[in-house]
């Protein structure tokens, strides 16, 4: 009789077992694509590309008329990870970049309005978002409510 019990134990143990390496499994899947998209080449900007802005960075508007009319100074804050589409890249190395935001989500002053050309430098914007970054704000919004 003690042997059939602990049979009994042991086939549902045994079942149990391989869906702790099946989730990991899942996970590690799952995780791969991320993990290489992240760390993929950059590649030079084109005009018409969508790029992100790497941080939070303060930058210059390209007509110097909007920041009067709208209450700005000569410039505005574009927020990490914000969409821009690239409209003209001067040729020269280390030269700025003309881009609007369209993926604005706070449209007040000092941040930029949506569809306002301004300029921005090389180091300011990537052609990939930051996911790790998006990942990491997601899950603190999660746990403290922000």
């Amino acid at each position: 009789m003690k042997t059939d019990h602990l049979s009994e134990d042991d086939t549902s143990g045994s079942s149990r077992t391989p869906l702790i390496p099946i989730g990991l499994a899942i996970i590690t899947v799952l995780m791969v694509p991320v993990f290489l998209y992240s760390v993929g080449p950059k590649g030079p900007f084109k005009v018409g590309d969508v790029v992100f802005a790497t941080d939070r960075h303060r930058v210059k508007f390209l007509d110097p008329n909007i920041p009067q009319t709208q209450g700005y100074h000569d410039f505005c804050i574009l927020e990490s990870r914000v969409q821009l589409v690239v409209q003209k890249i001067d040729t020269m190395a280390g030269s700025s970049i003309v881009a609007e935001p369209i993926g604005v989500q706070k449209i007040d002053v000092p941040y930029c309005p949506p569809r306002t050309s301004v300029l921005l430098q090389p180091y300011q914007a990537t052609l990939k978002a930051d996911i790790w970054g998006g990942l990491r704000d997601s899950l603190l919004n999660v746990v403290f409510g922000r």
